[in-house]
């Protein structure tokens, strides 16, 4: 697991608290809010859902389910669910509105954006090197924080058109660079099916056809994209962590100050090797995910007939119960962390 025994236990408590919260949030904002809730483990997805106000959405993703509920409670954001927009505007930059296409239902707008998961980084005036930029949210959160240059790494096509999209239309094209490849510890090559739906919680895998889409390592960013010693790295790419972290070079490492990963296998491997490369390292406490949707799944496979089984093998995403938090390093004569 990668995480003590004692951290797995408290793992698993710690999303129950959190599911419960999410209940109560949920049935704060929707009518029928059990119906829903039967229909989002089964991934029966267009939703057409009724909110407290007895207005209709039509939800395609649990993404637009958890935006709409928590941006009731959200002066600063406004969203349409037939364009899939969000506009964010804030005390932090008054100046103008932020807009995301694709945000309702992808992107990490309430937590990555909003939420301060990335506010103990301290990019201004620095380069920072996004890997899993996602719809450009959190390179556009980047740059908003003062980041001189931020270099978005993305490998799926829907994904990078969107942060393409959203870059332009936000006007930082003269601070942001998309790149469309993924983060291995070789460079290669993937195939990815361009038409394919991503999430904050696709992990990169080949598919039988599609697009190739070139793999770098760090070592490759730092080299072809000139990026300075001292620069920032932030890691979001479900699982790609650990291929990247655990076989990149203590010298390649050693060319950041800070480094913030999302992990989603537990920690223990990612510390100890930034700890030998120098990193003073602290570590959110791990929490479950998709636990419901596991048990929910093995409950409904179980009872499922031979043909059911065979199609949902192929059709439906495949549950798997993981840890995850994050890991904030930086180098020992540089820190800053309060």
């Amino acid at each position: 697991m990668n995480i003590s025994i004692i951290e797995a236990l408290m793992a698993h408590f710690r999303y129950w608290v959190n599911f419960l919260k999410m209940l109560v949030i949920l049935n704060k904002t929707y009518e029928y809010f059990f119906k829903l809730l039967i229909q989002i483990l089964r991934c029966e997805f267009p939703i057409d859902s009724v909110l407290k106000n007895k207005n209709h959405l039509l939800l395609g993703s649990f993404n637009a389910v958890f935006l709409v509920a928590h941006s009731q409670r959200i002066p600063n954001i406004k969203y349409d669910v037939k364009m899939d927009i969000v506009i964010i505007t804030s005390s932090e930059f008054p100046y103008k509105e932020i807009k995301f296409h694709g945000g309702v239902n992808n992107g990490d707008i309430i937590y990555g954006f909003l939420g301060g998961d990335y506010a103990k980084l301290p990019v201004r005036g620095k380069t920072v090197i996004d890997i899993g930029a996602n719809i450009g949210d959190t390179p556009i959160y980047f740059t908003l924080h003062g980041a001189n240059r931020v270099i978005g790494i993305e490998p799926y096509p829907k994904n990078y058109e969107l942060a393409i999209k959203n870059v332009l239309t936000n006007e930082f094209s003269d601070k942001i660079m998309m790149i469309l490849a993924g983060c291995s510890s070789k460079m290669d090559q993937i195939i990815i099916d361009p038409e394919y739906e991503s999430n904050i919680e696709s992990q990169l895998k080949n598919s039988t056809s599609g697009e190739s889409i070139p793999l770098l390592t760090l070592e490759d960013i730092l080299k072809k994209y000139n990026v300075e010693n001292g620069s920032i790295l932030k890691m979001d790419c479900e699982g790609c962590e650990y291929d990247v972290i655990l076989h990149s070079s203590d010298e390649i490492l050693k060319r950041f100050s800070h480094i913030q990963i999302e992990y989603h296998s537990g920690y223990k491997n990612l510390k100890e090797k930034l700890e030998r490369c120098g990193f003073k390292i602290k570590v959110s406490p791990p929490v479950a995910t998709d636990v419901i949707n596991t048990i929910f799944q093995f409950f409904q496979n179980y009872f499922n007939t031979k043909e059911d089984k065979e199609i949902d093998s192929t059709s439906k995403k495949r549950h798997k119960i993981k840890y995850c938090g994050f890991i904030y390093a930086v180098r020992e004569d540089k820190m800053n962390f309060k």
